[in-house]
């Protein structure tokens, strides 16, 4: 099993990043890479996790039979399995807000702040309209932290600035308006593993393999921190290959790609 996806990397990652301190772990977005690594990091590391998948189904598995994962958000059949089941709106409501949450953007900053709602023209209008930020802003405001996963690397995606704040990921303009969340902790992206230096400024944490540094740096729109000494992603083993895909991921989604 030496052969593996970016999004079975990226999962992986995800899977090992995660704290004994993230006791509820919220996926809402469609993101099977964030349903794997909760789940798989449910299913070894951190058994008493509280996961909830889909914005309806409460999964806590305990090394047990996991929730299934599908390629769509609201395939029923997900369903089964968990312990309990919420309304959508319950779930934005509910004071208990999660320890971690993960999101996407069509774009990051240097700042990590987060843009999911779209790209602007330069006369201002929208030439590109996202997904949109249902409840973005308030989870990770107060969450714990939060995990970003971008799909695409490009001087499109990561921008100096983007074109609207979906997400605040600022770690000082966090402070000054004294949100009670930890911010962002990583970027995962097809080209490395990112995350911020004391300062809140974007630093690359490793390269994935085949990757160099200099090809990071000509696909940024931005400079980014750089250490002494940049590693290699760790690539999945091959216990954590086998979990992912006989027992959690074994509709193949992250395998042919999301």
């Amino acid at each position: 099993m030496s052969d593996y996806s970016i999004n079975e990397l990226f999962a992986v990652v995800l899977a090992r990043d995660l704290r004994p301190e993230d006791k509820v772990i919220q996926v809402g977005a469609n993101m099977p890479v964030a349903r794997v690594a909760a789940i798989l990091a449910n299913m070894t590391r951190l058994p008493d996790a509280r996961i909830f998948l889909g914005l309806a189904g409460d999964n806590l598995s305990g090394g047990r039979k996991p929730a299934p994962v599908y390629q769509f958000l609201f395939d029923q059949r997900a369903l089964v399995g968990a312990e309990s089941l919420m309304h959508q709106q319950f779930v934005f409501d509910d004071i208990s807000r999660p320890d971690v949450f993960f999101f996407g953007g069509l774009q990051v900053d240097r700042r990590g702040n987060i843009n999911l709602l779209g790209l602007r023209r330069p006369d201002g209008g929208w030439k590109l309209r996202g997904p949109g930020a249902i409840a973005l802003a308030s989870m990770t405001a107060h969450c714990r932290g939060s995990y970003i996963v971008m799909p695409r690397h490009d001087l499109r995606s990561f921008v100096e600035r983007v074109d609207l704040i979906t997400a605040l990921g600022d770690k000082q303009r966090r402070e000054e308006l004294r949100l009670p969340g930890g911010g962002p902790r990583l970027v995962v992206s097809p080209l490395g593993v990112f995350d911020f230096d004391d300062a809140g400024d974007m630093r690359i944490r490793s390269v994935n393999p085949g990757v160099t540094v200099e090809q990071v740096h000509e696909a940024t729109g931005f400079p980014l921190v750089v250490p002494a000494e940049v590693p290699v992603t760790e690539p999945p083993t091959t216990e954590e290959l086998e979990l992912l895909r006989e027992r959690i991921d074994t509709e193949g989604v992250l395998r042919d790609g999301v």
